[in-house]
């Protein structure tokens, strides 16, 4: 007989596509109230139980307005999910000067924003959720893809950091890094081609077609909504959880640790193709 979960209203960015939507939609089977973000409210689903939020992660302002907004329609978030991506494939010499910042604030500066609004309530409960979902680019960075893999990196850190702040309280804090998932991120990633890109190839192009390989070997995104819907309802759910194909989930995580960083580099100069 199942149960009802402890865990019953979630604040969930990026449900417009990819590991959000599939989050959204197996959240709503499962009796959860959802309130869901997205840039495009008209991309978001109708989903018993879902309700569709307008949010932009680089405004802080309406990042304000709009979870007090929310948070009060739902009488308090027990979980808070920041799931939104951005990416931007591109040197980094060219990415600086090219939407670094701008990422940063989707990334990072927002979900952070996100939290510090959804602790308060949590904290006077003295029990909630927070999952951030950032990226096996946390252990292994991806060339021409760095504003992406050090926002993923800084929020997986904070993560931590606020576990060990948080000690003593009944609020759960879990980092999911998924690795490469099948989704429309490559179709909706920004390939930046400025003229300083023409000193990195060919190594640019190589690495922009390895990762359209990987994703023919990627796992679904309902993979990573299983696991995220199963850690709400986790009491003790583990600081870190990967998820994706074996090789990801299991030997790159296992040669992250026991493979000296010069050894991983080597790796990924192969899995990439950079000569």
């Amino acid at each position: 007989m199942s149960t009802s979960p402890p865990t019953k209203t979630v604040f969930l960015t990026g449900a417009s596509s990819g590991i959000g939507r599939a989050t959204a939609e197996l959240l709503s089977e499962r009796g959860y109230e959802v309130w869901g973000t997205a840039r495009d409210i008209s991309r978001l689903l109708k989903l018993p139980g879902f309700h569709p939020v307008r949010l932009d992660l680089n405004d802080g302002a309406q990042i304000s307005t709009v979870f007090e907004k929310a948070a009060k329609e739902a009488s308090g978030f027990e979980a808070l999910i920041n799931n939104a991506g951005d990416v931007i494939n591109a040197p980094l010499e060219t990415l600086v000067s090219n939407g670094l910042r701008s990422q940063m604030e989707t990334l990072f500066f927002g979900p952070l924003e996100l939290i510090r609004h959804a602790l308060p309530e949590m904290r006077r409960r003295n029990s909630g959720c927070i999952i951030n979902v950032t990226s096996l680019a946390v252990q292994f960075p991806i060339p021409f893809n760095s504003g992406y893999s050090a926002a993923k990196a800084a929020l997986a850190s904070c993560n931590e950091c606020l576990r060990l702040e948080l000690t003593g309280t009944g609020i759960r804090v879990v980092d999911v890094q998924p690795g490469d998932v099948h989704t429309e991120i490559l179709r909706r990633t920004r390939e930046l081609n400025e003229p300083e890109c023409a000193a990195y190839e060919p190594n640019l192009s190589r690495a922009r077609a390895s990762e359209a390989g990987k994703m023919e070997q990627a796992c679904a995104p309902q993979t990573v909504a299983r696991l995220l819907v199963k850690l709400l309802s986790d009491p003790s759910p583990p600081p870190r959880k990967t998820v994706g194909n074996f090789f990801e989930a299991r030997l790159a995580t296992t040669a992250s640790r026991i493979l000296s960083r010069r050894m991983v580099e080597r790796l990924q100069r192969l899995i990439y193709n950079l000569k």
